[in-house]
């Protein structure tokens, strides 16, 4: 379970906030540090990376994702009859004791067989079905049914016609006119090969940059001697990963605790233990960093801090700068920045291997 809370920790590390919000300050770089780390060495630190390459292979799994992820759906012509995962046109009507009842006609509506989308036995009934073919089903509705409660446990007359059926084709290659479908700007096969290998290249160099960076902090922080960061710093990390939790459940029309257990399988008390102790951990890295900054005299300017938030915008999905400012519950945004600029001081004097 450990695994899933430090996924969910992962996807909003960049939006919580990793300036110094002790007692004394709320900015990094007023902050007495020194109460808090002894620097050890962090220069010159030896780490070996295995880079991400881009294969030939990387980039055809990629394609064969996208094409199983994304298929044709093929108009039946012939007597084909519908099978589940068929999408079926249908015009419907439902009785009750011999009576349409209300919400109960459609007509011209697309339904996945297997969806889920009408009440059981419905989408069940129109398997095996064909174009053109009208079936009376006899059901019932559940009980209770929180839609419309005067239907609860009803027995109930669906007759539905079956208008088209429309079947799953996955291709095997990429063609001009599918490439057009994915709306991503390209119209040939070729046009698409070339969007693919240079966004995997984008991925890659992502990638590698935050695995670099993962293991000179690792090797910084085993050199350092840390105390107990402040309560208030911790808090307010805590504070912003739950915020946008909670943001996401509100969305989906959900609490908390239903998000953590159906969308990241686990739960509010696994959460809590494992998203304070890398709280922890994240503001130790944090004041660390502003430790050398303070120590090698390293500041930030305005365009700087502009840079650092544009790239953290970009990396992260965010629409724009603005976006991101929306999710940080700061505005010294040149903790980021600073941030930034001591890792690539790190990478500079790091000596770096990088391994088959």
């Amino acid at each position: 379970m450990k695994r899933e809370i430090k996924a969910i920790l992962c996807t909003f590390l960049t939006a919580a906030l990793l300036s110094g919000c002790g007692s004394e300050t709320a900015v990094l770089s007023e902050m007495k540090t020194q109460k808090y780390v002894t620097l050890g060495e962090y220069k010159g630190l030896e780490v070996s990376i295995k880079k991400m390459e881009v294969t030939e292979e990387l980039k055809k799994n990629y394609i064969d994702y996208i094409l199983s992820r994304y298929p044709q759906w093929i108009q039946v012509t012939d007597d084909s009859k519908a099978e589940e995962g068929d999408i079926v046109d249908i015009n419907f009507e439902g009785k009750l004791d011999g009576v349409a009842f209300e919400g109960g006609t459609g007509r011209k509506e697309d339904l996945q067989l297997g969806s889920g989308a009408f009440i059981e036995g419905f989408e069940e009934g129109l398997v095996g079905a064909g174009v053109g073919e009208t079936l009376d089903l006899s059901l019932q509705f559940p009980d209770p049914y929180d839609n419309n409660p005067d239907l609860s446990g009803a027995p109930v007359v669906f007759t539905v016609t079956v208008n088209g059926i429309q079947k799953r084709n996955v291709l095997t290659e990429l063609t001009d006119d599918y490439v057009k479908t994915l709306d991503v700007g390209c119209n040939t096969v070729e046009e698409y090969e070339t969007y693919v290998e240079e966004l995997l290249e984008t991925d890659a160099a992502r990638t590698n940059e935050a695995n670099l960076d993962e293991a000179l902090i690792e090797k910084a922080m085993g050199n350092c001697s840390f105390k107990e960061p402040p309560k208030e710093m911790v808090d307010q990390y805590y504070d912003s990963i739950v915020r946008r939790l909670s943001k996401e459940a509100a969305l989906n029309g959900v609490s908390l605790e239903i998000l953590l257990v159906y969308g990241y399988g686990t739960n509010m008390e696994d959460f809590e233990k494992q998203a304070r102790e890398d709280a922890t951990e994240t503001c130790k890295e944090s004041i660390m960093l502003q430790a050398i900054a303070n120590q090698e005299g390293i500041t930030v300017s305005q365009e700087e801090i502009d840079e650092a938030l544009q790239k953290r915008a970009e990396s992260n999905g965010y629409e724009s700068v603005e976006a991101l400012k929306g999710d940080l519950n700061s505005p010294n945004y040149e903790d980021y920045a600073m941030c930034d600029k001591v890792m690539a001081f790190l990478q500079d004097n790091a000596v770096i291997t990088e391994i088959e």
